[in-house]
Order: structure tokens, then C-alpha cells, then sequence
């Protein structure tokens, strides 16, 4: 299991949110950067980081922290106002390892085309965000804030990209345990896919459990900024 330590930076901060909600907000370290080095210096050599600011206003806002602890040499995987082509070049060119789509993804199938034409899959992770409604999970966009009718599983089959991380909104924040079950429905439609879990772990069983159904990489937020998975633990899970 891979495990990637997340960091979310909105207004310059390091925070948690609960349920995707703005209003509920938490700051845990005002230095991103810092995070970042404790991160590193506890083992992690790939960290996941979300640019809020630019989630929600259509275009990246915290590059000069992100560029600071791109040079840590960690690998990072970055989403968050990212909808050019040009974002996408711009951020491989300065070494980030995966550049996360999501809302440009939805909402412009030419744009993940031309991605695809151009970079390697490798560098490209598709974030698909959720909310489940008569036990059918559809996408939200723009941070949080747009929540569409277009179904999960049909639009995770229909994409060609390989890494999809899969949130569930309303797990998100409140340590409550992963959605194994729509996790495994989308690894029973697409065996093939790369996918990332994220939303509500909260221990290592939780870690397991994703394991048992072939997830091989996890985004771990606020068990880790509220003391419920110490750092060591989770840089020894295999």
C-alpha cells in the first residue's frame, strides 16, 4: 500500500474540511512548507496536495508554496484550478509527478483527450469527487460546490485515464471509515484501474480493507493531522 499524506492549502494554510464544506474548516499548520518537511522527514517520499483557492476559482492560486515543496524532492501529486493544457505542461515541466484533473476532465472530454495525446499516463490522475444519492454515487465539480447527475461508474468506465482517485464527500473529514463499497464496484467494472482511495480513514484496519480489495494507494488527510494514525504507523504499512 502506498500511502500519500495529503495537504490541503486554502488562504496560504494547511487545513481539513469537513464533508467538502467550506464553512467547516479547520487549520492545522499555517506553513504548508513545514507540513511538507515533516512529511519527508517522517518517511514519505510522495504527498498529495489539493490547492483549494484554486478548486474553487477556476485557476491556480498557491503556486510559489507548491513550487517551494515541489524542491523539497518529494513527489507530488497536485490538483486544484488546474484546467489548461498549458497548467498540465507547466507543472510536469517542474517535476510534478502527477497532475490531477477533475473538474476540466467532466466537463471537457476534448480537454482529456488532448492531455492523453500529449503526456504519458503516468502523469495524470483523473479525481473524481462524490455523493451518493439512492445509492447511486454522482460526480460533484468545482470544488465541491457543483453537484452534477453524471454517474461515477459509467463516467470511470468510459475514461481512458488509469489512476482515478475516488472521494466520497460525505465521508470526507469525519474519520468514519472508506466507502469499500462503492470501491469495489468500480474495481469489479475496471480491474485494469489504478485506484486511489480517499475520504474518511481513520485507522489502519481501514488501510487493510482497502488492501483486501486490490487498492493499492490511499490519500490520508485527517487521521493524520488529528493524531488517530501516528506518521510512524503509517510509513511502516506495506
Amino acid at each position: 500500500m502506498i500511502i500519500l499524506p495529503a495537504i490541503d492549502i486554502k488562504n496560504g494554510s494547511c487545513v481539513r474540511l469537513k464533508k467538502g464544506n467550506f464553512n467547516k474548516i479547520k487549520i492545522y499548520n499555517t506553513s504548508p512548507l513545514d507540513q511538507a518537511k515533516l512529511f519527508k522527514d517522517h518517511g514519505f517520499d510522495f504527498i498529495h496536495i489539493v490547492d483549494l483557492d484554486g478548486a474553487l476559482r477556476g485557476k491556480r492560486e498557491n503556486n510559489k508554496t507548491i513550487n517551494k515543496i515541489i524542491n523539497l524532492d518529494i513527489k507530488v501529486q497536485l490538483g486544484g484550478g488546474i484546467r489548461l493544457l498549458s497548467d498540465v505542461e507547466e507543472l510536469i515541466d517542474i517535476g510534478v509527478e502527477r497532475v490531477i484533473l477533475s473538474t476540466a476532465a467532466v466537463e471537457n472530454e476534448s480537454f482529456v483527450n488532448d492531455v492523453l495525446s500529449k503526456f504519458d499516463q503516468k502523469y495524470i490522475t483523473l479525481a473524481l469527487d462524490f455523493r451518493i444519492y439512492d445509492e447511486i454515487p454522482y460526480i460533484a465539480t468545482k470544488g465541491w460546490m457543483n453537484q452534477t447527475k453524471i454517474n461515477l461508474y459509467d463516467f470511470i468506465q468510459k475514461n481512458e485515464i488509469k489512476n482515478v482517485l475516488a472521494t466520497d464527500i460525505n465521508k470526507d473529514g469525519l474519520l468514519i471509515g472508506p466507502n469499500l463499497k462503492i470501491y469495489k464496484k468500480i474495481k469489479e467494472l475496471n480491474p485494469d484501474k489504478n485506484l486511489i482511495g480517499s475520504g474518511g480513514i481513520s485507522k489502519i484496519s481501514d488501510l487493510n480493507d482497502l488492501a483486501e480489495i486490490n487498492i493499492n494507494e490511499c490519500i490520508v488527510g485527517k487521521a493524520i493531522y488529528e493524531n488517530k494514525i501516528s506518521m510512524k504507523e503509517l510509513a511502516n504499512v506495506n
